[in-house]
């Protein structure tokens, strides 16, 4: 398209240096004739600059964030994440959300807050009048939604097409804009329940792995486990079991193993009657006593034995 054609807000800097749109309540523009959002913006940020009203904050709506390029320092709900390329993040109007320090780096990012008729932590969804989506399709998207757990959605690019329509529908306001809003919406809604769908049953598979897998390991902690006989367990190959524990434990398989172990050390030394840090470490499948001691006081930054006096003294 050529550049000359595009409204005056999409083509000039503002006096930031930044290009895009920001339709907001003091400055409504073509949002008077939608009045189920309450916001919709979309920039490109040329350099980084402070913006308060991006810090943590609380909406009376759906905030839905997409970038498209760029990092941003995010807080959900007290949990730092960040957010980079192609992630998009949805928020219930209860769950805090904003950049952490208000600081908008450089790149460009999609934000619009959809104004629902009734949601809250004790009320269902329902988007309002505008919205034709059933109302147990709104329901289960509403409990979704307001799953904090389920705010982030990374490599979501299907959903960049949606702030593209939007943008461009607003800006322009052609004849029978309000109902092309109101469809891409719609289908914005559709996709959204098919991708926290898919990422719900993706999590409950992944806790279910975790969950046998960390059965399996606690049979018997003074076995030698070799990764590629646990992979082979769970009919994978040892690359993939590898990535899959690191990505839903945090820690690569043999890191995960070692923490189980100083788990139930823990649980031993907690236990009065267990004062026999050689046998703890035998139990707990260590190869000395000296491997227990380090291991443990690198994980734990005290060693066994004064960790085992604290907790005596906090029985007393």
């Amino acid at each position: 398209m050529n550049s000359s054609l595009l409204p005056k807000s999409l083509r000039e800097k503002d006096e930031h240096g930044n290009y895009g749109v920001w339709w907001h309540e003091n400055n409504p523009g073509p949002l008077k004739k939608l009045p189920f959002i309450s916001q919709f913006g979309s920039m490109k940020f040329s350099k980084v600059r402070i913006d308060d009203t991006m810090r943590p904050h609380l909406n009376d709506g759906i905030e839905i964030h997409y970038v498209n390029s760029g990092k941003y320092d995010w807080v959900i709900e007290g949990k730092e994440i960040e957010l980079l390329p192609e992630n998009l993040s949805v928020t219930a109007p209860w769950h805090e959300n904003g950049s952490i320090s208000g600081i908008m780096d450089i790149g460009q990012i999609n934000w619009i807050i959809i104004k629902p008729f009734e949601f809250s932590k004790n009320t269902a969804l329902e988007l309002g009048n505008w919205s034709k989506l059933s109302k147990n399709f709104q329901q289960n998207l509403g409990e979704m939604i307001g799953d904090s757990n389920n705010a982030v959605l990374e490599k979501a690019k299907n959903f960049k097409k949606y702030f593209d329509e939007l943008r461009n529908e607003l800006a322009y306001q052609e004849e029978g804009f309000e109902i092309k809003v109101q469809n891409i919406l719609e289908n914005f809604f559709i996709d959204l329940h098919r991708q926290l769908s898919n990422k719900i049953q993706r999590n409950q598979e992944g806790d279910n792995f975790i969950e046998k897998l960390t059965q399996l390991l606690q049979s018997d902690l003074t076995k030698k486990w070799h990764i590629e006989d646990l992979a082979t367990v769970f009919n994978m190959g040892k690359t993939k079991f590898t990535y899959e524990v690191k990505k839903l434990t945090g820690f690569p398989p043999n890191s995960f193993i070692i923490s189980l172990k100083l788990e139930k050390a823990i649980q031993l030394i907690q236990n009065e009657k267990n004062s026999n840090m050689a046998e703890i470490a035998f139990i707990c499948g260590f190869s000395s006593l000296q491997h227990f001691t380090s291991t443990f006081s690198q994980r734990n930054g005290i060693s066994p034995r004064k960790f085992q006096i604290q907790n005596q003294k906090k029985g007393k």
